[in-house]
This record gives C-alpha cells, sequence and structure tokens, in this order.
C-alpha cells in the first residue's frame, strides 16, 4: 500500500489501517507523516495569518523573535515542534508498553503516532482555517476544540495498538491520553493559535 492511500485509510478504516500498518515501511513514513503535518500547520496555519498581519494572543517566549514576526517565525518552528513532540511522546509510549511488559516496536509505534499526527492534523489545519475566515472563535474555544477533535485520535490509537502488539485498551486509552499531555508543554512554549 502506498504512504498516502495508509494516510486515507486511517480516516475510512482504522482496523485495517492499524493491519498495513505493521508492515509499512518503519519508521520512515512516520517521520514523513510527522513532517508533513508540521508542514501544514506551517504553510497552511501559520503562513496565510502572517502574511494577513495578525498577531498572536500571547507573546513570544523566545526573547530574539518579536510577538509580531512570531506567526511567520512559526513556519520555520511547527514542523520543528511536531517532530520533537512525535519524538517524545512515541518514546513515552515505547518506555511504558516495555515497562509493563507489553509488546513493543519502537518503529513501529513511530510509524503509528506519525500517521494518527497527520491524520488527526489534517482535519485540525483545516478546521483551523474555517475559523480563521469566519472568524467567532478564541483561542481558548479553538484549544478545547482541538482537544476534542483528538478523542479521534485516541479512538485511532487505541484500535491501532490493539490491533498490532495486543496492548489492552484501558492501557491503549491511556497512553494516546498520555500522549496528548506530554505534548502540551511543548505545544504550549512554541505554537500559537492562528485565532
Amino acid at each position: 500500500m502506498k504512504y498516502w492511500q495508509l494516510w486515507f485509510l486511517a480516516y475510512r478504516n482504522p482496523s485495517r489501517f492499524a493491519d498495513v500498518l505493521s508492515s509499512a515501511s518503519a519508521p520512515r513514513w512516520g517521520f514523513y507523516a510527522a513532517f508533513q503535518r508540521g508542514l501544514m500547520d506551517g504553510f497552511l496555519t501559520y503562513l496565510p495569518v502572517y502574511l494577513l498581519g495578525k498577531v498572536p494572543p500571547m507573546p513570544s517566549y523566545l526573547a530574539f523573535i518579536p510577538t509580531e514576526k512570531y506567526y511567520g517565525a512559526l513556519v520555520v518552528i511547527a514542523p520543528l515542534v511536531l517532530l520533537a513532540q512525535w519524538l517524545l511522546t512515541t518514546a513515552l509510549m515505547h518506555l511504558i508498553l516495555r515497562l509493563s511488559k507489553q509488546k513493543s516496536d519502537f518503529d513501529v509505534l513511530l510509524n503509528l503516532t506519525g500517521f494518527i499526527i497527520l491524520a488527526i492534523g489534517a482535519v485540525i489545519v483545516v478546521w483551523d482555517a474555517i475559523w480563521i475566515v469566519v472568524g467567532g472563535m478564541n483561542q481558548y474555544s479553538l484549544g478545547i476544540s482541538h482537544l476534542l477533535i483528538d478523542l479521534w485520535a485516541i479512538a485511532i490509537g487505541t484500535i491501532a495498538l490493539r490491533r498490532i502488539f495486543d496492548v489492552p485498551v484501558w492501557l491503549g486509552i491511556f497512553l494516546n491520553i498520555l500522549a496528548i499531555i506530554a505534548s502540551l508543554p511543548l505545544a504550549i512554549m512554541f505554537m500559537r493559535s492562528p485565532v
């Protein structure tokens, strides 16, 4: 199966997605997926708001980047932050699986988390674009809506962990929620709401 087919299979059939993913080119495709999501954030979310002259609702925590230029910086920073989150959350999942004596394969996990980041991220990019154009959301309501969309990521990830590694459902849910929580500090530090 091709990369693009596997990506869209995550939307149509998460169980089949998990079955195919276990034999996909790991971890290369996971890297491509996570990096593609970062590029989508940078070029489809942050570049347009930068070109529109918008300023982030929260100041830059990086002293060398002025707040009024921060969206422009996020075009480059977003892919790097997404890759860091991908590696961090995958390593944490792998560590917990190994400590709990569950089966795990770091390369396959990298593929899984990369494709989940891409599948859910593509939806979030479109969702954000709608609210950038329409208006009516602030950074807090947009953030909450992202967490609601992440419920889908938890479902896909739990199904995949169950089918690939025979992880109990409760542990799969816990690992996916923990991955979201673990990625928040980097998001809070570097990313900014586009509205």
